[in-house]
């Protein structure tokens, strides 16, 4: 598995390319109008984006979503629980960040233990609600790699003191979702610095359930 990382908009969200070794690829979060390093990086290595995904649909995830559908002519896929957010996200970023972009509905979307197939690469879709009311993280058990999204970050989880946020929720998300992953693997977050599972099993306060 390759991945990228990019962190492009002035609220710290990170966008992943993830690819297989033959260039078979998807975009997570694209988080700012201006995609250009992005799709230089997909011109450069040839790679060819099977999908665009919104692990949910806060605005600061979706900033980018229409630029890179566009150009690559990918579907796009989010939680159907998450289409209300995506849906008012052209509102909030003019509001927050003074910002004008075009968002539109997504081509399809996932549900719980779905199976999303990237060339050689398989990732199953964990729902994980509480930070949004859909916000999913994708699971690579082959590779013990886990894109989080604002569900859990290193030290911390996403916030929940936004409208449609539920606390009890997000912590349930965490018990029933992502505590039973290996110690191992290793966590991609929506913004900050990379972690593992058994790190925050050790260290994260709010990932104690005993």
């Amino acid at each position: 598995m390759n991945i990228w990382r990019f962190t492009l908009n002035p609220l710290g969200t990170n966008t992943y390319v993830v690819s297989d070794d033959e260039g078979t690829a998807m975009v997570i979060d694209p988080s700012f109008p201006d995609m250009s390093g992005v799709l230089d990086l997909i011109a450069e290595k040839q790679l060819h984006v099977q999908y665009v995904i919104n692990t949910h649909c806060h605005f600061d995830h979706v900033l980018g979503n229409e630029a890179i559908r566009s150009s690559v002519k990918a579907p796009l896929l989010i939680h159907e629980n998450e289409l209300p957010l995506l849906m008012n996200a052209s509102a909030q970023a003019l509001e927050w960040l003074d910002l004008t972009v075009s968002v539109k509905e997504p081509d399809s979307y996932f549900i719980d233990r779905d199976e999303l197939t990237v060339g050689h690469l398989h990732f199953r879709i964990l729902e994980t609600p509480g930070h949004s009311p859909g916000g999913v993280c994708l699971y690579c058990a082959e590779e013990h790699v886990l894109f989080s999204g604002d569900t859990l970050f290193a030290g911390t989880v996403g916030r929940v003191d936004l409208p449609l946020a539920d606390g009890a929720q997000l912590l349930s998300s965490l018990h029933r979702q992502l505590w039973p992953l290996p110690d191992e693997t290793k966590v991609y977050p929506g913004h900050e610095d990379d972690t593992t599972i058994g790190e925050e099993r050790a260290l994260n306060p709010y990932f104690h359930f005993e």
